[in-house]
């Protein structure tokens, strides 16, 4: 990480004090540099796009983050990585759960959406690369919007969970996961019940 970014990892981390009381705003982010002893103008020069920008780059930074965290996935089945991913990069989360529901409902907003779609895809695709995903057909496109939908729904569950050491929200990804897993197997119990018409025809 070369100097820029540490520094713009400074003022992210600072923001993140102040954005479950405020919001992600451009005023935020100056006031966030001035903290870490630079001048506010770093608010902006290093997030020309403003909060939308930041929100990008604390994104990337828990993405890279999580991937340190994960275990080598050698002896870990695939669900087992994937599960352990999603996990890990809520983990991340817990000290910003407040930040993280406000960037949730920053991202909501309809001229933001597309942005918070390229960031969650950009999440999923870590996910599945480390599990080990060479998949280059449509399987490629499934199983990151499947995931896609796994993580948000994990996500928003979480952010609602007050159970001991969020036990729920872990409960709540396994079932996910466990649906998720069964949907390719639906084709396949359809062609069986077909096969049988087929052999008589």
């Amino acid at each position: 990480m070369d100097e820029r970014d540490e520094i713009k990892k400074k003022i992210i981390k600072r923001a993140l004090i102040h954005i479950p009381f405020e919001g992600w705003t451009q005023d935020v982010l100056e006031r966030a540099a001035i903290e870490e002893g630079y001048d506010p103008s770093f608010g902006w020069r290093l997030f020309p796009s403003g909060p939308i920008e930041a929100i990008s780059y604390w994104s990337h930074l828990l993405d890279q983050e999580m991937l340190h965290a994960l275990l080598s996935p050698e002896n870990l089945k695939v669900r087992e990585k994937v599960t352990l991913a999603v996990k890990t990069r809520l983990m991340l989360l817990i000290p910003y759960r407040e930040a993280a529901r406000k960037t949730a409902n920053f991202l909501s907003l309809p001229h933001h959406m597309a942005r918070g779609t390229k960031l969650l895809y950009q999440t999923v695709n870590e996910i599945w690369y480390y599990a080990g995903d060479t998949s280059t057909d449509y399987n490629f496109y499934t199983k990151r919007g499947l995931l896609a939908w796994v993580y948000s729904a994990t996500f928003l569950y979480w952010l609602r969970d007050h159970s001991d050491n969020f036990e729920n929200t872990w409960t709540f990804l396994d079932r996910r996961i466990e649906e998720v897993l069964t949907l390719p197997k639906l084709p396949q119990k359809i062609l069986r019940r077909l096969r049988p018409w087929k052999q008589d025809g």
